[in-house]
């Protein structure tokens, strides 16, 4: 927990632990169906920042060859497209792209995607159509749901942070 600079200024040793709050592990990659709700036939989505993915020797297995692991990580750079089309250039329709009929009649023969980025997932379950109606749904498993939402309780944080200390340096 930091120290407050009145105290700080009393002690030689002016390092202090770092909070909970500072240092935490990478966010854990959930991956979503985002569900495009709207009816334009051929809507695409390009977001900053990509899932990178690398594979990373694990070791040996008992014939003396390397094993690997697959790692994917949320990283900033690049682009990510999502591609919402739910008919191709002669207009014949994806079916692999549309939703089941057992999703429900306000889902089913929607388009979707998959997405494995958290600040994707995050931006798609804010977008809004003009007249106030999501404009995608995000559907996530049971189990990835509570990383999600704290996901975006930290980000909300964040820029509400963010914003004050812009406050603070532009009040003066």
């Amino acid at each position: 927990m930091p120290v407050a600079p009145s105290k700080a200024a009393k002690s030689p040793f002016t390092e202090v632990e770092l909070g909970t709050n500072i240092l935490r592990p990478e966010a854990p990659i959930v991956r979503c169906r985002i569900v495009y709700m709207g009816n334009n036939k051929n809507r695409s989505v390009a977001r900053p920042g990509q899932l990178q993915i690398q594979k990373v020797q694990t070791g040996f297995n008992e014939k003396d060859e390397p094993t690997f692991e697959t790692v994917k990580s949320a990283i900033d750079e690049g682009m990510q497209s999502y591609d919402f089309s739910s008919h191709d250039s002669l207009g014949r329709i994806i079916t692999e792209r549309l939703m089941p009929a057992e999703s429900g009649p306000e889902l089913a023969g929607k388009p979707f995607a998959y997405s494995e980025h958290l600040g994707h997932i995050r931006w798609f379950y804010m977008q809004q159509t003009a007249d106030g109606a999501k404009e995608f749904r995000v559907l996530a498993d049971r189990k990835d749901q509570p990383i999600i939402q704290d996901y975006v309780r930290r980000f909300v944080q964040s820029q509400a942070a963010d914003e004050k200390s812009y406050d603070e340096v532009t009040s003066r």
